[in-house]
């Protein structure tokens, strides 16, 4: 597998990924020769059922696994939205944004923290940065979740899932985040789902099944 920064027109470049793994006496591909490229300013969905390849996907593009073949190639930083947002308990809603300055023991300037607000407000939560966790609903939550992934300035935004907790109401908020926030901030977005309820908000709609990626829009 080869990882490349590109100077391609496309944020984001998938080529022939390939990847499998064993199970028992048998190999399971998980992905099947998958290629996708993703442009800043798109919305991309993948859509499928449990099991058929759309995690791993966003996996690999986000560089947490390698695959055994193929080329991932982006431009800029990549961010990615995790289906939990898993937010640490002892910390206020800005230090959530922070806390991977802290561990990479950065100085906490006051310009940090002042985009930490800035975000904050931007996802619908000014004045929420002294609040704890405890305090927050899940589609709150989840806000802060894309506030902390956008403080690194990313190019490429992958958000997994980032709706299965959330009702109708609270996802639909969260799909209008993400496609507004990829329009103003010209981000490469791939929101992995399994929900076809909000598929209205992309740009393109893929689907995964067995592995393999659909190269036809699909409605």
């Amino acid at each position: 597998m080869t990882t490349t920064m590109s100077s391609t027109a496309s944020t984001f470049h998938l080529q022939h990924i390939c990847l499998t793994y064993p199970d028992g006496e048998s190999t399971v591909t998980a992905l099947d020769n998958v290629s996708l490229d993703v442009h800043a300013g798109e919305l991309v969905a993948v859509v499928g059922e449990s099991g058929s390849g759309k995690s791993t996907l966003l996996s690999v593009a986000a560089g947490l696994t390698t695959p055994d073949s193929g080329t991932v190639s982006t431009n800029g930083t990549t961010s990615v939205v995790f289906q939990s947002p898993n937010l640490l308990d002892a910390l206020s809603v800005r230090e959530q944004l922070l806390v991977t300055d802290h561990i990479a023991g950065r100085r906490i300037t006051a310009a940090r923290r002042r985009r930490a607000d800035e975000l904050l407000a931007r996802v619908g939560l000014a004045g929420f940065g002294a609040r704890r966790v405890a305090q927050l609903s899940g589609g709150q939550r989840q806000r802060v979740n894309i506030a902390r992934a956008l403080m690194p300035e990313p190019s490429l935004l992958l958000a997994d899932e980032p709706t299965s907790a959330l009702d109708q109401r609270l996802s639909r908020q969260v799909v209008d985040l993400l496609r507004d926030l990829t329009d103003e901030r010209s981000l490469a977005t791939v929101l992995v789902t399994h929900d076809r309820t909000q598929l209205d908000r992309a740009d393109r709609v893929m689907q995964m099944h067995d592995g393999r990626l659909s190269q036809q829009e699909w409605q």
